[in-house]
């Protein structure tokens, strides 16, 4: 009965050969596959969308471009791409290379984007409404490319934010959401609801942005009373306290609207009213 062979006892010489050639055929997959991923960056984002690296043979890299001219004239600076290529390397691994016409996909042509509309010239001016001086043309110039690039913007798709009024695909735009979180802005809305007049400081306090999202906030919850305020006045057959303080928040509402005092709200301001609150108030007390 023959013994059994240990796991860790000797091997014959062509289990070493085969196992030994096994690894060195594998190095060398590894280091021509190394060539062919290295070349794009050896020679350039130009020369690689002209060029595909097909294959090496021993120290010969085979490249592939889509017409004779072409390897005519990178044969000529096969040099600099070898330098280039075995610094990447590590090592000298190719020594020679081979330009032949072959199939090269041609390079995407880039998308071509649509130009930029006219500015809007009257929007620009009142937005250095308030610049002087030597200042004026260059700020000037540089709103006209901010109402470029909105007109632009609203060509796309994309439609007015309903707080700050710029060009967004988000509703509100990204910017303003953050700014309605803010509970210093939060504040000042329920400020706003009390006293409307207050919108005049808050600028001073919260800058522009933080202002318009406290109005939103304030004419959006004033939106949702007056609403209510109009079903009840409708279910009570028109009592008049309901009636009275409809009428009293319509115009919190309308001057918060139109950015005015409350003595300065018109009868003609109404029609930014919710339409349910306009009917109601249009009919009148019931007689």
């Amino acid at each position: 009965m023959s013994k059994p062979r240990r796991l860790g006892g000797p091997r014959n010489v062509s289990e070493l050969l085969g196992g030994a050639l096994g690894a060195a055929r594998l190095a060398r997959g590894v280091q021509r596959a190394r060539a062919l991923l290295a070349w794009p960056q050896a020679v350039g984002p130009e020369i690689a969308r002209l060029t595909r690296p097909r294959t090496q043979h021993g120290g010969t890299l085979f490249v592939e471009v889509r017409d004779s001219a072409t390897a005519h004239h990178l044969t000529l600076q096969r040099h600099h791409f070898l330098r280039r290529l075995n610094e990447l390397l590590g090592e000298e691994r190719v020594t020679e290379i081979r330009f032949s016409v072959g199939t090269v996909r041609a390079p995407a042509a880039a998308p071509r984007l649509a130009p930029l509309p006219a500015p809007d010239r009257e929007r620009a001016r009142e937005l250095v409404r308030n610049v002087n001086g030597d200042l004026r043309d260059v700020a000037l110039r540089a709103a006209e490319a901010i109402t470029r690039a909105r007109k632009w913007r609203e060509a796309q798709g994309w439609r007015a934010c309903p707080v700050c009024g710029e060009a967004s695909r988000e509703q509100p735009c990204r910017a303003c959401q953050l700014t309605l979180e803010d509970p210093n802005v939060k504040r000042a809305a329920r400020t706003l609801i009390r006293a409307p007049e207050r919108l005049a400081v808050l600028p001073a306090l919260l800058g522009d942005s933080g202002t318009n999202a406290a109005r939103f906030i304030a004419l959006g919850q004033l939106e949702e009373q007056l609403d209510l305020l109009a079903l009840e006045c409708v279910r009570s057959g028109g009592e008049e306290g309901y009636r009275a303080f409809l009428t009293q928040q319509a115009e919190v509402y309308l001057a918060l609207w139109s950015r005015k005092p409350r003595s300065a709200v018109t009868r003609q301001d109404r029609t930014a009213l919710p339409e349910r609150v306009r009917q109601v108030l249009e009919a009148g007390p019931p007689r």
